[in-house]
């Protein structure tokens, strides 16, 4: 069950960084015509890559203990 949730969760990650980027695009070009949407996109990619950037390394550190205790029980 814990690992469907991960999953869903970084399922969900995924796509609502696609959804920012575009929604940052489209945000900057009602505001600024080309240039405003050329700075939409770079200001919510960088949004992005912080924000879910931190809960990807969340979910990586959550497997990698959940590895790391497997492993450590078949040795014992």
């Amino acid at each position: 069950m814990r690992n469907m949730i991960t999953k869903s969760l970084e399922l969900i990650c995924q796509i609502a960084i696609v959804v920012f980027v575009i929604g940052g695009l489209v945000a900057g070009w009602n505001a600024g015509g080309f240039f405003g949407g050329i700075a939409g996109l770079i200001g919510a990619f960088l949004f992005s890559v912080v924000f879910f950037g931190a809960l990807f390394v969340l979910l990586e550190i959550a497997e990698n203990t959940r590895r790391t205790a497997e492993a450590l029980e078949r040795q014992s």
